[in-house]
């Protein structure tokens, strides 16, 4: 029982430093760099401006998800139970944090079960890579699924986060490995998901094989923040010093967009011009975590949070002219700055003026 109290105390921590601490990158996701062109003949209604998409089998009215946060304490069980909440009303999607703490201890489960409050969304599972390297088989995959009657199991690619706690986990070896073998076993969809440091061309490569990927890119919550506030030993400044590591979210979008079928963008999402333009570079849906953990024990405020996120992407879509998803997914975007010189540097130059030729 040592371990789940750890690992309790670990969730409580990550909650408690997020709400009360300065937990962001101070590189951004690299939206600054990303322009829209302004249409002042939209010649579209705004009544009619569709905003679902499919994804995984199911329909959603926004190409949004309330991205995995938190889960295996009682105080995580109310946030869940508010974000089902929200996602069901507004239909959008929803990802529960990591189950490692109902695999150790089932007595925790009843603070993932969120599906009663969640209706029929889309919700995702969540367990660590290095469970899987370390032993975890397709029972402890089918245990997270079933017990909250998810859609999907999302496999969290979180190194950095590993290898600045102290008591991190850091047998990464077999890693490619242990996921072929689990999406071989199951018969659920499996997701990879970067948890703040992005994912690279060569990384999605890699992952191709898998039923989506989730890039959790550089700009939005940074893991290394959140242990440098729970580490209390000299390894505190190791973990500054990889405060800013990562793939910045607009370059990792454009980096994997060719190797998968369903690019979910997270990482510094922080609006619905930020979706929008996730979406044009590449992105299928998008993903937020920390301005949602923010609100998300007051319902009130966190339903007029999301309504605000989803209201502000419907008027990007009209001042853009698009009728629907597709439509957005076509429009004119400008890369600038110095996001556009590091796709250059990058090899992205054809895709760059692509963009700008739409």
């Amino acid at each position: 029982m040592k371990d789940v109290k750890i690992t309790k105390k670990r969730k409580d921590d990550h909650i408690n430093y997020s709400l009360k601490e300065n937990v962001q990158s101070y590189r951004t996701a690299g939206f600054e760099d990303v322009e829209f062109i302004h249409h002042s003949l939209p010649e579209v209604n705004f009544r009619e401006i569709e905003t679902g998409i499919e994804i995984l089998g199911k329909k959603l009215d926004y190409p949004l998800i309330i991205s995995a946060i938190t889960g295996g304490t009682e105080r995580a069980k109310k946030i869940n139970e508010n974000i089902a909440r929200v996602c069901n009303e507004f239909n959008i999607g929803m990802g529960v944090g990591s189950q490692r703490a109902m695999i150790e201890d089932s007595s925790l489960e009843y603070t993932y079960e969120v599906r009663e409050y969640a209706g029929d969304i889309l919700l995702l599972a969540n367990l660590g890579l290095p469970q899987f390297i370390l032993g975890y088989t397709e029972k402890e995959a089918e245990k997270a699924v079933k017990t909250i009657d998810a859609d999907a199991l999302a496999v969290h690619l979180n190194a950095l986060q590993e290898i600045v706690q102290p008591e991190g986990d850091t047998e990464f070896k077999g890693g490619l490995k242990a996921l072929k073998k689990l999406k071989k076993s199951v018969d659920f969809p499996i997701i990879a998901k970067e948890t703040g440091a992005g994912i690279s061309r060569e990384t999605a490569e890699k992952l191709s094989f898998l039923d989506g990927i989730d890039i959790g890119g550089l700009g939005g919550t940074s893991f290394s923040a959140v242990e440098y506030y729970r580490i209390k030993d000299s390894q505190k400044e190791i973990a500054r010093l990889f405060w800013d590591w990562g793939i910045p979210t607009v370059q990792s979008i454009i980096e994997t967009r060719s190797y998968t079928d369903l690019l979910i963008a997270t990482g510094g999402i922080r609006s619905g011009i930020d979706i929008a333009k996730s979406i044009a570079i590449g992105a299928d849906c998008c993903g937020i975590a920390l301005p949602v953990l923010k609100v998300a024990e007051d319902y009130e405020k966190l339903e007029k949070q999301i309504r605000n996120i989803l209201l502000s992407l419907k008027k990007t879509m009209f001042l853009l002219g698009c009728e629907n998803i597709e439509d957005l997914k076509r429009t004119t975007v400008i890369i600038k700055g110095k996001m556009r010189e590091i796709l250059e540097i990058r090899g992205y130059s054809d895709i760059i003026n692509e963009f700008s030729k739409r």
